[in-house]
Formats: structure tokens, C-alpha cells, sequence
């Protein structure tokens, strides 16, 4: 006779690659009264049952011996958004140390269970996660809802409620203010938190990305600098990651590599390997890349984790380094496993169109080259245009490589990853004196034009200065600096006049749609959207103010 207990209405997925270890954990599970459960070997077979129906619980072994392991999966499905908020994930490990490991990533897991383990040990964690996940079930619907607003008005509930869920409360509503872009008020609960607990490292990082999204680069790096020479937080990767955005940001993209180096030598994951490879490629540290990214490969080969660009930037690499027929081989192999990926097989063409270049084979760079131009036909901001860019020049094609870079520029003129890595491709084909004058004149007609509207609105021709921006916008469709121009004008244009217009409000948010994919969980992002925001509030309660 099954048990009946609080737990019997849960379903739980069990991911352990030791048969043996599956059937305790479900003997463990049944004890407590879960009696629907699956299990998995692998991430691969979890990743397939996820897809196809819902669990409260996932108990995955941290040591899955395959292609990888328990924390990179679970940081895998939380950075794709994968994992449902209401699902609890439970590591299971034998390593005393995991707890250190915990700390240091991105993703913490609800719970982690030292081996060997008992139901009761499940039991205990379940019954306290439970009662958090009832507690912030609030929170959590509108926050399933991306309903930020109504998360801060739950979270302030619960806070009155004073309740032992305070701080996770706090920690929520700080991360839905600066969802909102209302950084101002995101500092104030951080420091409400930090008046709790000087030392608390989610509060300090929030009040750093803070700083960060407010544009106070030089405060956010001294904060997580902070966090990382402090005992608690000498190994959080995140505080490492604000210091190198602030960096970056500040257009020290060097000293961005290095932080990136300091993090991946505490958390030496694929994840950190990535990072830092793409950042030592642009600033052609091309050792470092080649190491990293080979890392990478390795690491992440026939895995749910593995990602088409590494890869693509490995065989770059190569090629970068003379070492054409390895990355002839590499792009091989990619083929095969990414047959079906349309994106890879056009940027492996160009990058196979620079390695024969290399090897004198021209006959087979033609081959190649002709086929990566039918797939690549309009100039994007993207690793591909600058890859096939790259691949004429080399083969004397100079004028139609240098039009694809600057039709690079033009799509994404304020990216400053973009521009890096046109400037390496100049150099690295021997055009560096025509580094500043590409990519800044192409910039200056993008900000010419940006400029043209601006002043058109300021002379309070606002018709005249949307169209302006939005003729530029059909000229770009993909370039991140003229559609937050785009945004920004078309809601002044709604102020200005005082109306609510259905079709310029459906045309920002197109505008703030097509940003959040070409700049996820990004802070400028993050402040146009607020200002729509604000825009439409105004115009409801007929309080605008220009």
C-alpha cells in the first residue's frame, strides 16, 4: 500500500548515472511517500524527459562520469531558461567540497545532500524548500507572468508579513527593481539587506550590477572587487564578471581578459573556459584562445552544453595561427555534429574558405567562398560577416572584404565586441591603417543620422524626426544604437503629443523586442523599457512631462 504523505502529489526525475544508485534514491523517495518518479544516466535522457512533462523535483548526482557533469547541467538549463521556477533542484554528491563549488558559480542549487544519504535528509530539505517555494509562490506566478511590478508588490507583502522568508524576499525584489531599470531603488534594498548582514555576497553583487546598470562603472568595479578580496566572496565568478563588464565598459578590454582569467582559474568550468576564450580571441591573446576554447571542446563534445561558436572560434583561432589543416579537421568534425545547423555550416564556409587561402589551395577557397556568400548575402554584426569578410581580403578580394566590414559597423555601430573584432581582422590581413578610419567613419554616418532626427525633434518637428529615425531603422533593422534611438524618440514623440497612439506603442515595443534578442539582459535595454513604461503610465493619468 502506497504511503501517503504532504510529498505524494510530487513527481521527481532522478539523474545518476549508476543504476544502482537510481533504484536507492527511489526506494528513498517512496519512503517519504514520492512514488512518481523517472530516472535518467545521463543529462542527455533528463533533458528528453523534461521536455515531455513537469517534475517538482530533479535529484541529480554531481559525478554523472559522461559528458558533464551535475553543476554544469543544472547551470546549463538555468542560463536557457529550462528549468521551471517552481521545480526544485537537489545536487546529490559525495564531495565535501561541492559546498565551495556551490558558492563560487552563477547557479546555486535549492539544496545539495552529502552522500550517503537518507530519506530523511531528503525529507528535511524538501520540507524546507516547500515551505519557501508556498511562501514566494507570489512572487514567483508574476514572475512567471514577466510581471516585474507585481513581483516588487508581492515581494512587499511578504515582507510585511516578517516572516523568516525576509531575505529572500529582499533578494527577489532587488532582482525585479533592477529588471525594471529602477537601479536607485534596487540600491535601497540591497543596503537594507547589508544593514541586516554586512557580508552578505548576493547583496553586495546586487548593489554592484546596481552601480553597473546606472552606468557607475567605476563604483560597481570597486564594489565586486570588494566581494572578491573578502572571505566570503573570494571565489563568487559573478563579482568577477561585473568587475570585467566594468572594465569592458570603461574600454578597457585587456584588463577585462585578465579578471576573465582570475575567474576561470577559481571555477576552471566550460562556461568560464568560453568566456575567457572569447575575450583573449578578440584582444588577440590568440595562445590563451586556442587553450581555452580547445578546453571547451573537450569538455563539452557531444554534450546537451556544447555550443556551435566554440568550434567556429576554434577553427579562427587556428587559422589565426597558421595552423590551417587543424582547423580544417576541427570544422570537419563540426560538421558532422552540426549538420543540421544551418548558421554553422555558412560561418564554417568562410573559415574553411581562409584555411585553404592559407594552404594555397585556391581552388577549393573559391569552392567554399561561393558557397558562404548565397548564405551570407546582407552584412550582419556577427562573427560570420567578419569571418567571410576576412576570407575575401585574403583572397585579394579586398574591396567586397572591406564592404562587408564596414556593412558590419553600420549594423551595430556602438558594439564594442563588434568593432574589436573588425579591428583584428584588419590587422590580421595587414590593413591596420584603415583600422580608425572603417570603422569610425562608418560609426559617424550611423550618428550623423541619429543626430539628423534628434535635432529634427528638438526643432519640435516630430513627425519629421520619426520618420528620420525610422527610415534609419529600415535601413538597420539589426543595429542595437538606432533602435534604442528608435524607442526613445518614438515615446518622446508620444509625449510630445500628448496622445496615445495604438501603432507608435506596437512600434516600440517591436523596437524593444527585436533589443532584448540582440542584447539580452541588457542595461540600456532594461532603462528604455522603463522609460515606455513610464511613458505610457503618463499618457493614462494625463501627467506627461516631456
Amino acid at each position: 500500500m502506497a504511503i501517503v504523505t504532504p510529498y505524494s502529489h510530487l513527481t521527481a526525475l532522478i539523474v545518476d548515472d549508476m543504476a544502482t544508485q537510481q533504484t536507492t534514491l527511489r526506494g528513498q523517495l517512496s519512503q517519504i511517500g514520492i512514488g512518481k518518479s523517472d530516472a535518467a544516466s545521463n543529462a542527455e535522457d533528463a533533458m528528453r524527459l523534461l521536455r515531455s512533462r513537469r517534475y517538482d523535483l530533479i535529484l541529480c548526482d554531481f559525478n554523472l562520469n559522461s559528458k558533464s557533469d551535475g553543476q554544469q547541467w543544472f547551470e546549463h538549463l538555468r542560463d536557457q531558461k529550462l528549468l521551471p521556477a517552481d521545480c526544485l533542484f537537489f545536487m546529490v554528491t559525495a564531495e565535501s567540497a561541492y559546498a565551495q563549488v556551490a558558492a563560487a558559480t552563477e547557479h546555486h542549487p535549492d539544496a545539495y545532500l552529502l552522500k550517503p544519504i537518507t530519506a530523511s535528509d531528503i525529507e528535511d530539505r524538501l520540507k524546507t524548500q516547500l515551505e519557501k517555494r508556498e511562501a514566494m509562490m507570489p512572487i514567483s506566478q508574476c514572475l512567471a507572468k514577466d510581471d516585474l511590478a507585481g513581483a516588487v508588490v508581492a515581494c512587499d507583502k511578504l515582507l510585511a508579513s516578517k516572516s523568516r522568508w525576509s531575505m529572500p524576499a529582499l533578494q527577489a525584489k532587488g532582482k525585479a527593481l533592477l529588471d525594471l531599470g529602477r537601479h536607485e531603488e534596487a540600491k535601497q534594498v540591497y543596503r537594507l539587506a547589508l544593514d541586516h548582514r554586512a557580508n552578505l555576497v548576493w547583496a553586495q553583487l546586487g548593489l554592484a550590477r546596481a552601480h553597473k546598470a546606472a552606468g557607475q562603472f567605476e563604483d560597481a568595479r570597486q564594489i565586486a572587487q570588494e566581494i572578491i578580496h573578502s572571505p566570503e566572496g573570494e571565489k563568487n565568478v559573478a563579482a568577477y564578471d561585473v568587475v570585467a563588464e566594468a572594465l569592458e565598459a570603461q574600454g578597457d578590454a585587456t584588463g577585462a581578459m585578465w579578471v576573465l582569467k582570475d575567474a576561470a582559474a577559481v571555477i576552471p568550468s566550460a562556461r568560464r573556459q568560453r568566456l575567457l576564450g572569447e575575450s583573449a580571441y578578440r584582444n588577440g591573446d590568440l595562445d590563451t584562445a586556442k587553450e581555452c576554447l580547445q578546453k571547451v571542446a573537450k569538455a563539452t563534445r557531444g554534450s546537451v552544453i556544447a555550443q556551435p561558436q566554440d568550434t567556429l572560434l576554434l577553427a579562427q583561432t587556428l587559422v589565426d595561427r597558421g595552423e590551417a589543416q587543424d582547423a580544417l579537421k576541427v570544422l570537419g568534425e563540426g560538421d558532422n555534429l552540426y549538420r543540421t545547423n544551418p548558421a554553422f555550416g555558412s560561418v564554417s564556409l568562410a573559415i574553411q574558405a581562409q584555411a585553404h587561402v592559407r594552404t594555397g589551395n585556391q581552388a577549393e577557397a573559391d569552392k567554399a567562398m561561393r558557397r558562404a556568400r548565397e548564405t551570407m548575402r546582407k552584412g550582419k554584426a556577427d562573427f560570420g560577416t567578419i569571418a567571410l569578410a576576412k576570407a575575401e581580403i585574403m583572397a585579394g578580394n579586398e574591396e567586397a572584404g572591406m564592404k562587408l566590414l564596414q556593412s558590419a559597423v553600420s549594423a551595430d555601430h556602438e558594439n564594442p565586441r563588434i568593432r574589436q573584432m573588425i579591428g583584428k581582422a584588419l590587422r590580421d590581413t595587414g590593413h591596420e591603417e584603415k583600422v580608425e578610419d572603417l570603422i569610425q567613419g562608418a560609426a559617424a554616418a550611423l550618428e550623423n543620422k541619429v543626430k539628423d532626427a534628434r535635432k529634427l525633434l528638438r526643432d519640435s518637428q516630430v513627425d519629421e524626426a520619426v520618420n528620420a529615425i525610422e527610415e534609419a531603422v529600415r535601413e538597420y533593422p539589426e543595429n542595437t544604437g538606432v533602435l534604442l534611438q528608435a524607442a526613445q524618440i518614438n515615446c518622446m514623440a508620444l509625449r510630445l503629443k500628448k496622445e496615445l497612439s495604438p501603432a507608435r506603442v506596437d512600434r516600440i515595443r517591436l523596437y524593444l523586442t527585436r533589443l532584448e534578442k540582440l542584447m539580452p539582459a541588457n542595461d540600456r535595454v532594461t532603462m528604455m523599457r522603463r522609460y515606455f513604461r513610464e511613458t505610457i503610465s503618463a499618457l493614462e493619468s494625463g501627467n506627461v512631462k516631456n
